[in-house]
């Protein structure tokens, strides 16, 4: 007998697409911190999302009069393909960060962003990945992470989904704790973990860990269970490098971990 494996990134036709660029108008912003705004959107033309998504999926956007020539750039979309009204992205302000910073200055809702996609293939994929998806992240990096879960949460266990989910993420202080909302609730999901590092503030009392993601940090969150993970990983170059190298220390296949970099 044999099985047939579905390609999830493949065209099928009740997938919604808009070819080309697309006009997305912000409905609301949401300032998930001092520094994060999270920009909900909608089709500007539709008045709702208008298109299909895998979760871990990303927009590339184009910005015209931001500079003396046209600067693109990819967003990781926050939202879930559940949520069936808008589509957001999150953004943090980095130092120097032409785009990011412009974003989080200049953007309000009704404000009007150039986009196309979606683009990308840092997804969960039954087809080939494993039932445990362990997640490491740093500071913005979470996003993918929020949609996988928040897609994934409620439907563990069935067909598309993995069995359970565990995601540590590293934020330098309790005023950085982007999409906090949604992570607090999904530590109460059956089979899924949230395990949250302060890389500058104590708060053990709070159920936080202290420090950088390290390699005890991860050990110790594994629990020895390497056998039947799929590791994903998104944030600064060292952290996913330590996450790899441990992992494939440990015995897992190198093609089940992946990785995603940000840009400003």
């Amino acid at each position: 007998m044999t099985t047939d494996v579905v390609n999830i990134f493949a065209p099928t036709p009740d997938r919604r697409v808009k070819r080309g660029w697309m006009n997305l108008r912000v409905a609301q912003v949401i300032h998930e911190t001092p520094d994060t705004d999270t920009f909900l959107m909608v089709d500007a033309e539709e008045n709702k999302r208008a298109f299909d998504y895998i979760a871990g999926q990303y927009l590339t956007f184009r910005f015209d009069e931001v500079a003396d020539k046209p600067v693109v750039r990819s967003y990781t979309m926050s939202s879930s393909p559940c949520q069936p009204d808008t589509v957001a992205f999150t953004v943090k302000r980095v130092e120097k960060g032409l785009i990011s910073n412009w974003l989080c200055d200049n953007v309000r809702a009704g404000s009007i962003l150039r986009a196309r996609g979606p683009i990308g293939r840092f997804c969960y994929d039954p087809a080939h990945d494993k039932k445990h998806l362990f997640m490491i992240a740093a500071g913005s990096g979470v996003t993918p992470f929020v949609s996988i879960m928040r897609e994934h949460a409620n439907t563990l266990g069935k067909k598309g989904s993995p069995e359970k989910m565990t995601l540590l993420v590293s934020y330098r202080s309790t005023k950085d704790l982007i999409c906090w909302e949604d992570l607090n609730a999904l530590r109460s999901v059956p089979g899924c973990r949230v395990i949250v590092s302060l890389s500058r503030e104590h708060a053990e009392k709070e159920g936080f860990l202290y420090g950088r993601i390290n390699e005890s940090m991860l050990a110790d969150t594994i629990a020895g269970d390497y056998a039947d993970v799929t590791f994903m990983s998104c944030g600064p170059q060292e952290m996913m490098d330590l996450g790899r190298n441990h992992a494939i220390s440990k015995g897992v296949a190198p093609e089940q971990f992946k990785t995603e970099s940000f840009e400003s």
